[in-house]
């Protein structure tokens, strides 16, 4: 204690001081004892730890300064004051100012609805240029209502007694989170409620607006027909769309166990993985191709583009997008293999053409000599041997001729197996190699020309048994399926005979593999390359498809698919049967623009009984028709070349015929069996057909057909 506040004891007093305490005690203990309690009591005010009553000797409460110690317990009692005072302002300016510049409008209510207070965010938000609305409730001043609404924020925080929030409130057309928090006085009781109003309308756009694009986003990435994917840098699928797992055959859950290296068929698992790593280098490939195989063991080939997403300078995972082009590929791949036909068949139509005619008046001179040579046997078989070499150059002619750019075969529904089974036993004649041949029970008919799918035949077996040169057995298998929308087969939806034939040779390389239909291509020291060719056009005029798979050392499986024939199809004209006896008679019209030809035939068939005119070309033929009609013996029939150089060839020549006597009947012949004409003469106004090179027989035949007359 400071010397200030030391006095000198003063006399006891004789009398109780105002308030003191009654005590049977002395006068002077009395007094010590209140001064011991007051002095605690300030103490205790000042922080200080009292004094223990043994401490408090009679003595050291003498020398104690009560006044002293009550000024400076005052003195530190009003600067505790002062700074509490102080800070009190400091923190109500710095409330203030955050009430002023928080970025919600802010409003304070009483009880009662009042508006008490509100900062200037809340006056741009709610009130504008409005005159103060201070006092007023605030359904009124916000929401120009006469009693609080049902769903009113401050009822349901009374209510409930405790800070509410709500969300996407809507006021004229903005929307706002609304914080309201209710202010409690010392009793407890609420007495304001606090009221924070949050303008979240552009956040909400800006959401609704990401939804709506990731909806699109999603529908487009479920409902786009590419396939798409996403791939981690260790090869496992983040995602792929709808049109992936079609395509693949495997179920989301599935492609959740599997690595992009599963489905990667093989065979370019190699530069494959050649392109992941240039992707996650940050490449960006475009029009790559690559190879799936598919659940079920297919091969798909895609092309598309890849990139990859990065985070920190990492690669998180490539995203690509590809679009399945093996139907694409195979028929690019038949249009290649087409167009290089048609080159080959500007040359060979044309050459097979004249070849034909120049075979037509050979067939017609042996003819005409075998009938003379009726005395000398020896003579007679060198002229029928001469005839079977010349029809053995008709057939080349016929391999020749489906390169040309002709039309389409002369089709009649036949049954397939009874074709096989023929071509069979003439391809594998004399050779080390048998047939086994597996029908489907019901097999539908074909629709087609019976010769051509019979030559099909004979080309894939003889191709067979050259794989073979040991020996062994070609499998033919035949069954009915039915082609659909997306079947990976260049072919229209609908009925088809599958004819597989198999042989376990020597199989076809890779690099050979893909010119197997090229004419004139040919690995084997003898052929003429030709026969797959003819195959390949033959299949492809049918509205077929021909294909091969092969291994090297394992063998070669070719698929053909020829359209089968419709239950009403009535199959056209049937081919006309040999006759048993040559001979015949009726009056003739014979146009071709070849001399040789019209004087062999002309020869002929008048030593056969016939009465045959000729003409040249169209018009020379028009004219004598309506001639020896006028003059009232008409023809019986006129046989017309379909193709006369610089005149009038036989389509043109039908039609006029048959306005000057719809009755006419017209046999058209040409060297391109396969015109459009030879296929379907019907629709041109022809009664039959005949194509060149033909036999006498062969045409007498058509003529008794057409003509009616019984042989003599």
């Amino acid at each position: 204690m400071s010397d200030a506040h030391r006095f000198v004891r003063p006399a006891p007093p004789e009398a109780a001081l105002p308030g003191w305490p009654e005590s049977s005690e002395s006068p002077h203990a009395a007094a010590l004892r209140y001064i011991r309690e007051k002095t605690n009591q300030l103490l205790g005010v000042m922080g200080t730890v009292p004094l223990r009553p043994e401490e408090l000797d009679d003595h050291t409460l003498l020398d104690l300064d009560p006044i002293g110690i009550v000024s400076d317990a005052f003195t530190q009692v009003l600067s505790h004051l002062h700074d509490t005072n102080a800070w009190l302002r400091a923190a109500h300016d710095e409330i203030a100012a955050i009430f002023r510049s928080v970025g919600m409008g802010v409003l304070v209510l009483d009880r009662n609805y009042r508006i008490l207070e509100f900062n200037e965010r809340l006056r741009e938000q709610f009130f504008g240029d409005c005159p103060s609305p201070e006092g007023k409730p605030c359904y009124e001043a916000v929401c120009g209502l006469r009693a609080p609404p049902a769903d009113c924020t401050l009822t349901t925080v009374l209510g409930r007694g405790e800070a509410v929030n709500r969300t996407a409130w809507r006021f004229l057309d903005r929307e706002f989170d609304i914080v309201a928090t209710p202010v409690r006085d010392a009793t407890g009781t609420i007495a304001k409620v606090v009221v924070a109003y949050a303008d979240v309308t552009d956040r909400l756009r800006t959401e609704r607006a990401l939804r709506e694009s990731e909806e699109r986003y999603r529908d487009l990435f479920e409902n786009a027909s590419d396939l798409i994917q996403s791939v981690r840098p260790d090869g496992s699928f983040v995602f792929v769309n709808r049109a992936w797992t079609e395509a693949l055959g495997y179920s989301p859950e599935e492609v959740g166990r599997l690595t992009v290296f599963d489905v990667i068929a093989p065979e370019c698992a190699a530069s494959c993985r050649t392109a992941l790593a240039r992707v996650l280098g940050g490449e960006t490939l475009r029009g790559i191709e690559i190879t799936f195989r598919t659940k079920d063991g297919r091969t798909l080939l895609l092309e598309g583009n890849a990139t990859c997403s990065f985070e920190d300078g990492r690669p998180i995972a490539t995203r690509g997008i590809f679009r399945d082009v093996t139907e694409k590929r195979l028929l690019e791949d038949d249009l290649r293999k087409a167009q290089r036909l048609e080159s080959v068949g500007l040359l060979a139509g044309g050459i097979a053409h004249d070849f034909n005619n120049l075979l037509t008046g050979v067939l017609a001179n042996l003819s005409a000599a075998a009938l003379h040579a009726e005395g000398s046997r020896d003579c007679r078989r060198r002229l029928e041997e001469a005839e079977k070499a010349a029809l053995r150059a008709r057939d080349l002619t016929q391999q020749l001729l489906t390169f040309s750019r002709g039309g389409e075969p002369v089709r009649r529904p036949f049954a397939l197996a009874n074709v096989a089974r023929e071509s069979a036993a003439l391809a594998l004649a004399g050779t080390h190699t048998r047939s086994e041949l597996d029908v489907a029970p019901e097999l539908w008919p074909v629709e087609g020309d019976e010769g051509q799918i019979g030559q099909v035949f004979r080309n894939l077996l003889v191709n067979a048994a050259q794989a073979m040169p040991a020996g062994g057995t070609v499998e033919i298998r035949a069954e009915n399926t039915t082609v659909g929308a997306r079947s990976g087969l260049p072919l229209e939806p609908g009925r088809y005979v599958h004819v597989t034939v198999t042989d376990h040779g020597i199989g076809i390389t890779p690099e050979h593999l893909g010119r197997v239909f090229d004419p004139y291509f040919t690995t084997k020291t003898k052929g003429s390359g030709l026969g797959l060719a003819v195959t390949y056009s033959v299949v492809t005029r049918h509205r077929g498809h021909v294909g091969v798979v092969s291994r090297p050392d394992l063998g070669t499986a070719f698929h053909v698919y020829l359209p089968a024939a419709e239950a009403s199809d009535s199959g056209g004209v049937p081919a006309p049967a040999e006759p048993q006896s040559l001979g015949g008679e009726g009056k003739l019209l014979l146009m071709d623009d070849e001399e040789f030809i019209r004087d062999a035939a002309s020869d002929i068939l008048g030593e056969l009984g016939f009465q045959v005119a000729v003409a040249s070309d169209g018009r020379e033929a028009i004219e004598l028709f309506q001639r020896e009609k006028e003059a009232g013996a008409p023809f019986d029939a006129v046989i017309m070349d379909l193709t006369v150089p610089g005149g009038m060839g036989g389509r043109e020549a039908m039609q006029e015929l048959l306005a000057l006597d719809p009755s006419a009947r017209g046999i058209v012949s040409s060297g391109y069996s396969n015109d459009p004409v030879m296929a379907n003469f019907r629709d041109y106004g022809f009664a039959n057909v005949v194509a060149k090179p033909y036999t006498v027989s062969t045409l007498v035949a058509v003529l008794r057909q057409v003509i009616g007359e019984p042989a003599r």
